[in-house]
């Protein structure tokens, strides 16, 4: 947690005195003199402790704790008051107040209640992280599920721009939503746009909106999914499937941070927070021309890539029981059970379909086997024919066929079986598969 305390002492001498010590001490402080240099300070940052003078000389006695409890919830308010203002001080902790400290006092005892309140605070944003989790639905222990969410949560508290990454099925939407929640705009509102559901011939209009009369049809004006993301986060998934004049407009929209409706004369300044995805390779994407280099290098400011299911297989028996437990609740079910062959075989398959192929495999168990237990012979064919490393064995063979032509087929078809699994991130495919990207787009395409 960043140790940021804003100071609001109008002794000058006291102030200086404070502000070297707790510098001294790590602490990153703002010094202010008064209850206007205090709020302009806030609107500069966020403070994760403010230490103010109960008296003030342009503010009444508990204006300016009642407009940080107001707007800045997360912030704690430890007050310094003369022996004569104790009374205020306790007053003040009803209000919402941490602590106060009466003057004169030692400078142990400040830095002693700090480091408890600093503690404290981090403490507390470790329960609300991991509610936050519970809530999101996102789930996992792994080393590979731990650094990610590390990461992910050292991000959400910015307004950087962020791209999220990972194949079909990994939880983008939910990834997306996490950040979103443990961000300081949480609660405004998170717009979710599926760019590849939205025809290219509407996509300018539902962005950005339009005005009445402005084409055919247009009857009322309509807010667009930009406008709607004000004081929010505003979603684009898929962004792979956006197509160039419309990267050129949301670049636009992403510098200047200005939207002008189809028919509007004048502009309307918005403030929103980008999370971009795609379950595609963004490199990949930027090379083959889909994705123009400006509009790539203004999404790429904070890659997330999730990692897929077969990279978390420890987190496999943590998924199905929290699938499990969903399910049988929504059913009104008993939770199915797994025997220890069962399980041995769910770890040991690919899911080429990730955590989505694991929840509809189980919500279709508990459905069909309320409360059995679950035995590989009632698990999907799929899951049965793997080779002992837990690859899929595949067969295919036309014997009618010259020998050159026949192995020429079962290459194509295997490549295709692999850049299935991998979730036709190309990249993934030709490491898996020994060879280079080049090679691969060769044996592709001949």
């Amino acid at each position: 947690m960043d140790k940021n305390i804003l100071l609001v002492e109008d002794d000058a001498i006291h102030r200086e005195i404070l502000f070297d010590t707790l510098t001294a001490r790590g602490y990153a402080v703002t010094p202010a003199q008064n209850g206007k240099q205090a709020l302009e300070a806030f609107n500069r940052k966020l403070f994760a402790v403010a230490l103010i003078d109960i008296r003030l000389p342009d503010m009444d006695e508990f204006a300016l704790l009642d407009l940080i409890l107001a707007r800045y919830p997360l912030c704690s308010i430890l007050l310094m008051t003369g022996q004569a203002s104790v009374e205020a001080a306790v007053e003040a902790m009803k209000k919402g107040a941490h602590d106060y400290l009466a003057k004169p006092f030692r400078m142990e005892l400040l830095l002693l209640k700090l480091q408890r309140l600093f503690h404290l605070k981090a403490v507390e944003e470790e329960v609300r992280t991991f509610k936050q989790r519970a809530t999101s639905g996102i789930v996992g222990n792994s080393p590979a599920f731990r650094r990610f969410m590390a990461t992910a949560e050292s991000v959400a508290g910015t307004d950087a721009t962020v791209l999220i990454q990972g194949e079909s099925g990994t939880g983008k939407e939910l990834v997306a939503e996490f950040v979103h929640g443990a961000s300081s705009r949480r609660d405004g509102p998170l717009v979710k746009v599926n760019c590849g559901a939205i025809p290219e011939t509407l996509l300018e209009a539902e962005m950005f909106g339009y005005e009445k009369g402005a084409f055919t049809g247009a009857e009322k004006s309509h807010r667009g999914y930009l406008e709607e993301a004000q004081g929010g986060t505003l979603f684009l998934d898929e962004i792979g499937e956006i197509p160039h004049s419309m990267q050129v407009k949301l670049l636009r929209v992403l510098q200047d941070r200005k939207v002008r409706r189809l028919g509007a004369e004048k502009s309307t300044l918005v403030d929103f927070r980008l999370i971009a995805a795609t379950h595609r390779d963004f490199e990949e994407l930027k090379e083959d021309g889909v994705i123009r280099e400006d509009f790539y290098f203004r999404l790429k400011v904070i890659p997330l890539s999730i990692p897929p299911l077969r990279a978390r297989k420890e987190d496999i028996p943590l998924l199905l029981e929290h699938f499990n437990a969903r399910f049988a609740k929504l059913y009104a079910k008993p939770p199915v059970s797994f025997t220890t062959e069962a399980m041995e075989l769910l770890q040991a398959y690919r899911f080429p379909g990730n955590i989505r192929e694991l929840e509809n495999l189980v919500e279709r168990l508990v459905v069909l086997a309320p409360g059995r237990e679950i035995t590989p012979a009632q698990l999907p064919r799929e899951f049965r024919q793997q080779g002992r490393s837990g690859s899929e064995i595949v067969q295919f063979f036309h014997t009618d066929l010259p020998l050159k032509q026949a192995i020429k087929e079962f290459e194509f078809q295997f490549i295709q079986r692999v850049l299935q699994e991998e979730g036709d991130n190309r990249t993934a495919a030709a490491r898996r598969l020994g060879i280079s990207r080049k090679n691969l787009w060769e044996k592709l395409s001949g």
